[in-house]
């Protein structure tokens, strides 16, 4: 029996000591032993626990930030990492191999998983790969934290024997970019939530509020009335059909450290759930509002003119709070949440920035891919060498789709007016109707924002971080419905739903690998990913001790019966990767 087939049969055996990469510190001199893996030792399992083996392991963007960050990272701030070391990889497809008596009944040997690393135990996150340790080292205890979490199991079960080791490691970060999505706004305010009403600075419309409240709709917990009208507040309280809720009268004045002020004192800083604006409102109070939201919050602008207002935005706090801005020019103040909800790929044509990075290229791939009938696809990048690889790569199944599909260096043109000249002659003289940003600068985010069309969406997926401001026409939300969304990470169920896509063969996950290394080589691939060197994910092989970072094109060159089962384009797939474990295996 070859090698493969016994580590797919799991017949090897476990050794007492384990190779492992761990993190001290900041800086990538404080990754690894001197720049080297260790020996740890394997342990067996408690009554509660698994012992798993760590099959394959994508690395991730996410694991240099721990290592940038060391214990300043927001998921282990303040531990000690000299002598508490963290164990990276999140994204990682294992196998049981010992159960302890008390899961006995639930898991067996054999079994596959796939991790949810976002964990949170008795309401205390515990990130797999941060907290508790990762993927990478060659076996691992998987304890009460992962199994018994609040939300149930973070393991996720492989329903199919013929799922390949990266592509089920790589879900993780598919189901990030398929997370992006699958958003939507709620429907109507928070029930049980605080609300904030702020009035008009002039004249009031006859503003509607009895659909707010009414039918599927909520009733808060808190409402707080600022530069509201005597008149006005009863007429909003009459319309609440239920009772419990408490109001606040914040006053007839109103400016930005007011609005501060007011979110401390009534929500503790954590800031409403909901702010309705009726009537123009100056630019400054606009952004206080928005900087006033707390996660989930909805700001519903309600404006009195379609004039363009440019408005400070924290896209960081849309990118990873998921704040809306949704709004209108009428008098139904409930309206604005039933319009333009649902977030996925949509429209005849869909721009993306930034696109030639790893997570961009699964973008390209699931926006081609979509069931949706688009007629126009244009993707841009600064870089060339990643413009000609986007090119390569996508362009036959673009042709396949029937789609016009470009590629567009925004450098190469003379000047920004001349590179959107281009681009909106390509689109026959329209707008978008989707645009997606992967490049986490203001100035990108913002010229991204100019190509809205009517009910179109603003999909920030790069890692903007919070207190990054851009100024975006928030007009664009009142008068075409335009939306702003963003996304960091994946819930427990996009990535049960990414799976399934994987296992009806729906998705193909390795299309995303771009070399592969054993676990000699760790550091240099962690770097790879650092400088963004490799045009892809990057899989290790735990179980590969001796194999150097390599390219798929120069895996092909030294390994030719691997090279020879990589799909016609040099893409990575099931059999070449079986085949290399099976050259390359280390196992008892």
């Amino acid at each position: 029996m070859g090698r493969f087939a016994r580590f797919q049969k799991t017949d090897h055996s476990i050794p007492k000591t384990q190779l492992a990469w761990r993190i001290y510190g900041k800086g990538m001199e404080n990754f690894g032993d001197s720049r080297r893996n260790t020996s740890i030792p394997v342990v067996d399992p408690g009554d509660d626990e698994l012992l798993v083996r760590n099959d394959a392991v994508g690395l991730c963007f996410s694991d240099t930030k721990i290592i940038k960050f060391g214990s300043d990272h927001p998921r282990i701030q303040g531990r000690d990492l000299k002598n508490d070391p963290v164990i990276p990889g999140h994204e990682v497809s294992i196998t049981v191999l010992k159960v302890g008596k008390k899961r006995a009944k639930d898991y067996t040997p054999g079994q596959r998983f796939i991790v949810q690393a976002d964990a949170h135990y008795k309401g205390k996150s515990v990130s797999y790969g941060y907290v508790l340790p990762g993927g990478l080292c060659q076996y691992g205890i998987i304890g009460r934290e992962i199994l018994d979490g609040d939300v149930g199991s973070y393991l996720i079960p492989l329903h199919r024997e013929d799922i390949g080791y990266s592509e089920a490691a790589l879900v993780e970060p598919w189901a990030c970019v398929v997370a992006a999505y699958r958003i939507e706004h709620r429907d109507g305010i928070k029930e049980g939530g605080a609300l904030l009403i702020i009035g008009p600075e002039k004249s009031e419309k006859p503003w509607e509020f009895e659909g707010l409240f009414q039918g599927k709709n909520r009733v808060p917990g808190l409402i707080v009335f600022a530069r509201i009208s005597n008149a006005l507040k009863e007429k909003i309280t009459k319309s609440i059909s239920r009772s419990g809720f408490k109001t606040v009268d914040a006053g007839n004045r109103l400016n930005p450290g007011q609005l501060e002020e007011l979110s401390k004192t009534h929500t503790g800083g954590k800031g409403f759930d909901d702010i309705i604006v009726l009537g123009d409102v100056q630019e400054e109070l606009l952004a206080a509002a928005g900087d006033c939201m707390c996660a989930n919050g909805i700001l519903n602008y309600m404006a009195a003119t379609s004039d363009s207002q440019p408005t400070r935005i924290d896209v960081g706090k849309v990118h990873y709070d998921r704040i809306s801005f949704i709004g209108s020019t009428g008098n139904d103040v409930s309206v604005p949440y039933g319009e333009n909800r649902d977030y996925g790929i949509r429209g005849e044509s869909v721009i993306l920035f930034g696109a030639g990075g790893p997570m961009g290229q699964m973008h390209v791939q699931l926006i081609l891919e979509d069931k949706t009938l688009k007629k126009r696809v244009i993707v841009t990048d600064i870089a060339d060498d990643r413009l000609e690889l986007l090119e390569e790569k996508f362009a036959p199944l673009a042709e396949k789709k029937g789609i016009d599909y470009h590629v567009l260096n925004p450098n190469s043109f003379e000047s920004p007016e001349e590179f959107k000249k281009q681009v909106l002659e390509i689109n026959g003289g329209r707008l978008f109707d989707y645009v997606v940003c992967l490049a986490a600068i203001p100035a990108v985010i913002e010229d991204a924002s100019s190509y809205l069309g009517d009910r179109s969406v603003l999909n920030i997926f790069a890692g903007v971080s919070r207190g990054t401001i851009a100024k975006l026409n928030i007009k664009d939300v009142v008068t075409k419905s335009a939306r702003y969304i963003g996304s960091s990470g994946s819930s427990l169920d996009d990535m049960v739903f990414t799976l399934r896509k994987v296992e009806e063969r729906a998705l193909d996950t390795d299309s995303a690998v771009a070399g592969v290394c054993g676990m000699n080589d760790v550091w240099n691939g962690i770097d790879a990913v650092r400088t963004g060197s490799f045009p892809g994910k990057i899989v290790v092989y735990p179980h590969i001790r001796n194999l150097n970072l390599v390219s798929l094109d120069e895996l092909a060159v030294k390994h030719p019966k691997v090279g020879a089962l990589l799909t016609e384009n040099g893409s990575w797939t099931q059999k070449a990767e079986a085949q290399l474990l099976d050259e390359m295996l280390d196992i008892g």
